[in-house]
Formats: structure tokens, sequence, C-alpha cells
């Protein structure tokens, strides 16, 4: 009989534990991997190491560059240890360690003949450093790039210069986070760029833009990214466990928008502000509407999945004639759109998305910026028109590829 209970309690552990593990299937995502780390440090800070090592002295040139300060070179590759906890902002704490504090801390790591053994522990405590990085360091007589890489990008991330998301789609309690950053979201102004959007859509110039905030940028990489535009919470959330469903785990990351366009009275009586929605009369013929929104940064694991995108989109969040007709028993998620909007800085697919401009203009101070689309030909005069109107802000013309279904739109060739 004990023999039979001790199984039965090891197979109720099995399948609890096979349960648990398959609530939300999270899918590979490789996030440190040199492939990455390298174009990750190329795209943001112009650092690209040739060949299989780096010297101490170019190691210390980048990580001058990420740190915005002056790093002078290290006499041995474990100095990078000591370098990398100044660096990331942790030299006061690795300096409160006691030799048997270090020693018991580096002990519980297994860590074993660190020179400077506190800031060893600060590394490894912090979170800085992993025990394989922090190893790999001590005693070594060479750096090669792929380390060197991942020591750069350790250092950003730990003074909030890499990416910055809300976390993966296929994490647990990734729907428990994504409310959370919509308890925060609501309407936001630059009183520059709003009276300069303004006069850009009273002169005609624009039929409307979105004001963004520097401060919410996902800094994700380029080759491996979409924005997908929304306005509803739900709808994004119903998005990202479909990407799951889809065996497909993202980096996401949610920057809220304020989305400013013409209020026709045709519509009704003004209607009364909210958080998240209010009209202002800004000239006697001219009313605009504030409305937050979002963009949904995606940074995908492989392009593959990337170009599955528009496929999954298409078949689940996006309304035609068809899906929409009586008894189509096409089943959509919720928020769905007849123009969704995602788009990307290369173009994924030429049969699936067409080259249009976000003609950005930031404020002086770079913290805010506006965006208006245009299709190519029309570009120039928009930038124009911002610069004329901005004294001391700069407009730079944002080469997109955005899916076919929007492009119909922004040119109103079709609405479906």
């Amino acid at each position: 009989m004990k023999v039979r209970k001790t199984v039965m309690f090891a197979l109720c552990i099995v399948m609890s534990l096979s349960l648990f593990a398959a609530e939300v299937p999270e899918g590979t995502f490789a996030l440190d991997t040199y492939e990455k780390n390298s174009e990750y440090l190329s795209q943001y800070f112009g650092i690209e190491y040739s060949g299989d090592t780096v010297s101490l002295a170019d190691f210390a040139a980048g990580l001058s560059i990420v740190t915005g300060g002056e790093v002078a070179e290290p006499a041995t590759v474990e100095d990078i240890i000591h370098l990398t906890v100044a660096a990331s902002g942790f030299d006061e704490l690795a300096k409160t360690y006691s030799a048997e504090k270090a020693a018991a801390r580096l002990a519980k790591y297994g860590v074993e003949g660190a020179s400077e053994p506190q800031y060893a522990a600060t590394a490894l405590d912090s979170g800085v450093l992993s025990v394989e990085q922090v190893n790999g360091l001590i005693g070594a007589d060479s750096l090669s790039a792929e380390d060197a890489a991942s020591l750069l990008m350790a250092v950003a991330n730990a003074t909030g210069k890499g990416r910055n998301y809300i976390g993966f789609a296929g994490e647990a309690d990734i729907q428990a986070r994504i409310e959370n950053v919509f308890k925060n979201v609501g309407l936001y102004s630059n009183d520059e760029l709003d009276s300069i959007g303004a006069l850009l859509v009273e002169t005609g110039a624009s039929t409307g833009f979105n004001l963004k905030r520097e401060s919410d940028n996902a800094r994700f990489l380029d080759s491996l990214t979409l924005r997908y535009g929304h306005d509803t919470k739900d709808h994004v959330k119903q998005l990202v466990a479909l990407l799951v469903s889809e065996d497909i785990n993202a980096l996401i990351q949610i920057e809220p928008k304020t989305s400013i366009y013409e209020y026709l009275l045709d519509w009704g009586p003004v209607p009364e502000p909210t958080p998240t929605y209010r009209v202002e009369q800004y000239s006697e013929d001219l009313y605009l509407v504030h409305a937050t929104e979002f963009d949904l940064e995606i940074e995908f694991d492989t392009i593959e999945d990337l170009q599955r995108f528009d496929s999954i989109v298409n078949q689940y969040s996006k309304k035609n004639d068809a899906n929409q007709a009586e008894g189509s028993g096409v089943n959509l998620i919720l928020g769905a759109w007849w123009q969704p909007l995602y788009s990307a800085r290369f173009n994924p697919d030429e049969s699936a998305y067409t080259a249009i401009v976000d003609n950005v203009l930031y404020s002086a101070d770079g913290a805010y910026s506006i965006h208006p689309f245009t299709t190519v030909e029309n570009s120039d005069a928009l930038i124009a028109t911002e610069e004329e109107l901005s004294d001391d802000g700069y407009a730079v013309a944002d080469y997109r590829y955005v899916n076919n279904a929007f492009y119909r739109y922004l040119t109103g060739t079709d609405y479906q």
C-alpha cells in the first residue's frame, strides 16, 4: 500500500506539472544571441566589431559609447567585471560587501577565484551579469567578440538603454502586465507640437497625426519588429493570446499615443470629455479630436514569425465584406478593424506591404514627436511644411512599409 500511495502521489505531481506547463505555451525566444546583440549595438550605438576577439581598449571604447562617459581601459579581462558593475550603477553597493559576505555570496553561486570578490558578487546579486559571464571572465586571457557584445548589452539593459518592453507574449502573467500598463494610459499633450499639428490639419497639409513620447519607445530591432496600431485594450490582449495560439512568442511593448484629427460637426454634438477622449475647438471652423490610442511594438524571434503575422491578422482580425455578410460563420477577435494598421521599417513581403512615409516632427527637446502618414510622393511637401512651421524642432522622413489594407485606406482606393 505504501508503494502504491507513493506511485499515485508521484503521478499526481507529474500530472499537475504537465497541466501547469501547458497553461501558456511559451514557445522559444532567443534574445541574448551574438547575432541579435551585434545588430542591436550597431543599430542603436554604432558599435561594430570585426574578428573573433576584441581588444580591451576597443571594449572600453564601446562601453564609453553605451554609458556616455569616459571608461578607462581595463588592465585584465577579469577587470571587466569591475567596469560593468560600476558602469551599471552599482559601484557604491559593491563597496559595502565585506570579505566574508562576498565570499558567502560567491559560494552560493558556485563562483571561485575572483580577484575582486565584492564586485563579482555584486554583478551577480544585481543581475547585471550571469554566473556564466562571471566565470568566463575570471582568469580569461582574451575577450571574444561574442562575449564583448553580450557584456555591452548587459550594461545597456541595466542602465535603461536597451529594449523597453513589458514582457513576452508567452509569459503566464503577460495579460496582467497589459492590464497594469493600461491603468496609467490617458491623454497627454505637448503645446509646441500640438499647435503645429493643428495648423497641418487646418491648412489641409494632413488629415491628422499621432503624438508620441520618446520615453515609451520600445527600442526594438528594426529587422524583426512590426508596429501595430489600435485603440482598444481588450483587442491587444486577445491579439497577444492569438499569437501564442499560433505558436509565436514575441517581445511586446505598448506605446501610448494621442491621436488627433478633425471632428466634423455632422457627427453630432461635441461629446463630454473623458480621460481618454476629448474634442477641442481650435478655430471658428475647426474642432479637433484628441483620442488615446497605442502602438503595440512586436519584436519577433525570427523573420519567419514576423512574415506569418499578416496572414494571421487577415484570418482572425480583419473585417471584409465576406466575413461580415450575414451567415458567414466567420469569427474574429474583439475589436477587429476593416483596415488594421501595422508596419515595418523594411518590406517583409512585397505582395502584402506597400511603402509609405511617417513624416516625424520632433519637439526641440526630442521628448515628443508627431506622426502624420503620407504616401511616398507626398512626403517632401509635408516635411517642408513641418520644418517651416517649427522654430526649433526637426523633421525626419521615416520610410515604412504598411499592410495593404491600410494603404488602400490611406489612398482612399478601398474601404476593406
